[in-house]
């Protein structure tokens, strides 16, 4: 079922951070985030003929948002990265088109795996890794269906199906960020625990 993935994804990753993140405003701003993408993917717009989720409009200005703090040479890389990324998935999702037998596992996990591979090729900070994943999906799904639209063919940009690929990258972008930081907690407890034993 198409935004399956992004329903369950992102309930799951709003519980977590409701209930078991520290209390700061780093964790209400992602909780507020998930709710408003949760509630506006039901809901698109028509701009221009083109079918667009308001749940994608939400990504993109939040994304170009943090994408404008840039400067100088770390924005030229990121347009570099992020145009990288669009051709990416715009490419992965025409060959899925006219090619799908290639295809041997689902599509939503293969494109994760394929987005997760070039993110984490072109940086090494996970915020970082989030931001050019969330940027290069948003423009790579407007490229494709840019394209789809002079040959006549429907596609809602931002779609549940958009979502759902988007959503499981992100997802294996936070476990990867959980399982580095997992030794330096191990460490911390046990370092803890050591301490109260020699009182």
């Amino acid at each position: 079922m198409e935004g399956g993935y992004f329903y369950w994804l992102s309930w799951f990753l709003w519980i977590i951070y409701t209930f078991f993140a520290p209390k700061n405003r780093a964790r209400l701003w992602i909780c507020v985030c998930i709710l408003l993408l949760i509630i506006l993917s039901a809901h698109d717009v028509t701009i221009h003929s083109f079918h667009i989720s308001l749940a994608y409009v939400f990504m993109l200005f939040v994304s170009y948002f943090f994408v404008m703090k840039q400067t100088g040479m770390t924005f030229m890389y990121f347009a570099l990265a992020s145009a990288s990324m669009t051709m990416l998935y715009a490419s992965f999702h025409f060959m899925l088109l006219f090619d799908p037998v290639w295809v041997f596992i689902d599509a939503t996990w293969l494109l994760a795996f394929v987005l997760l591979l070039a993110s984490f090729s072109l940086y090494r900070t996970f915020h970082d890794r989030l931001l050019v994943l969330t940027v290069g999906c948003c423009q790579g799904d407007f490229l494709y269906a840019f394209v789809l639209k002079q040959f006549s063919f429907p596609h809602v940009v931002g779609s549940l199906l958009f979502l759902d690929g988007w959503a499981f990258a992100t997802a294996c972008l936070f476990i990867w960020k959980w399982l580095e930081q997992l030794p330096m907690h191990i460490d911390t407890r046990f370092y803890k625990r050591t301490k109260e034993a020699k009182t």
